[in-house]
């Protein structure tokens, strides 16, 4: 009777404790308890700030990563060949921030996701199962505006937080780039609709 208790206990465990989270959840949860255990001599208020910072760039890695698949997709299905250019310059750009990201994130000890949120993968797969047209063209341009939306705003509070100059840039380069894709992505949906 005791080892099927023990055996529920730790299988509820498991369960609970990571099976089901996605990658930024796990890389959330593990910079929280990598700052909590580092960070014995500082202040709770500092400890929050790190656990901010380090929130903002895992959701920037995942933001990015779901623009980065996104705009795949699109690159493979657009009909309209100014939308195929704009899918794949944001893959390029993508690609490069995501490079910066990734040595910021180094340079702070933070963990990143290795693959995208939920939200973005169920996003990629809605658009993936569009069919080819002017309507799918369409949906794309709204997807990644709403991506970028959400970018903008996290790296507004991440400025805001940045525990370095080179944090700071990064932010404010975030927020120019979404700005301006999403301004593009903007200006084709009004030539599409």
């Amino acid at each position: 009777m005791k080892t099927n208790v023990l055996s529920t206990v730790i299988a509820a465990g498991l369960l609970l404790g990571g099976c089901g989270q996605d990658s930024s959840s796990k890389a959330e949860k593990a910079n929280e308890e990598k700052i909590d255990k580092q960070a014995v001599a500082i202040s709770s208020d500092d400890k929050d700030r790190a656990k901010d910072v380090s929130k903002g760039l895992v959701d920037l890695a995942s933001m990015s990563m779901t623009e980065y698949e996104l705009s795949k997709v699109a690159f493979a299905k657009a009909t309209n060949p100014q939308v195929k250019a704009f899918a794949q310059q944001t893959m390029n750009e993508h690609q490069q921030t995501e490079r910066e990201l990734r040595t910021i994130a180094r340079q702070l000890n933070v963990t990143l996701p290795a693959t995208i949120a939920e939200e973005g993968k169920d996003r990629i797969d809605d658009l993936q199962d569009k069919k080819s047209g002017t309507a799918f063209d369409v949906e794309y341009l709204r997807e990644i505006s709403k991506v970028n939306d959400k970018a903008i705003d996290v790296a507004d509070e991440l400025e805001d937080d940045a525990p370095s100059g080179e944090v700071k840039t990064f932010a404010r380069k975030i927020q120019s780039d979404d700005k301006k894709h999403r301004e593009q992505a903007k200006q084709l949906k009004n030539v599409l609709d």
